[in-house]
């Protein structure tokens, strides 16, 4: 008879284990956690502490498990750096040329997570309002470019904006073209100044 290794519940840290488990960790071990966290968050708009609470998070509510017999330092090291991995993967690609479509997968990991840098200080904001100020006149003159903008910013999806703006695929990713051709020229024009 040959038995078959399967993975299943019992091969992975139930919530209850893992809450246990990390309720018997050192300080030792929550100043190893915390320099990991702050070394894998250095350049981000996130501090440490919330990258290593987030990865926390994500284990108690039983979105990433814990293996049975992977050191749980080693466990909770590999979530924030699959975190932060998926984060810059998303920043990488131009959010207008990947509009058209979107990658299920890393949509699904980066739901809960907004690394955005938090707006508190008046010189940001008024920085920001100026910013959006010079974008609003860049793409202003033509509605459709406006109206897909617009519903970027808001959230709608690529084939949401389509039907409710009348475009197909191809008047879709021209209007981000020429979107993506203004906003250059705009920063172009920004960085000669």
């Amino acid at each position: 008879m040959i038995l078959i290794k399967t993975k299943e519940a019992h091969d992975v840290l139930s919530v209850s284990d893992f809450k246990e488990e990390i309720n018997a960790l050192s300080d030792v071990h929550w100043m190893k956690l915390g320099r990991s966290a702050e070394y894998l968050s250095w350049g981000l708009a996130i501090e440490g502490q919330d990258l290593l609470n987030l990865a926390i998070c994500k284990s108690l509510e039983g979105k990433r498990k814990c293996p049975r017999g992977v050191n749980l330092i080693v466990f909770i090291c590999r979530v924030m750096q699959s975190l932060v991995s998926a984060y810059l993967k998303k920043r990488m690609h131009d959010p207008l040329a990947n509009a058209i479509e979107v990658i299920a997968e890393e949509e699904s990991l980066l739901e809960d997570i907004d690394l955005r840098p938090s707006i508190d200080t008046p010189e940001e904001i008024l920085i920001a309002k100026q910013t959006l100020e010079k974008i609003n006149q860049v793409l202003s003159g033509d509605e459709t470019i406006e109206m897909v903008f617009m519903a970027q910013l808001d959230g709608y999806s690529p084939k949401d904006i389509q039907s409710l703006l009348g475009l197909n695929s191809v008047q879709y990713a021209s209007t981000l073209k020429a979107i993506r051709r203004k906003l250059n020229q705009l920063d172009k024009k920004e960085s000669t100044q």
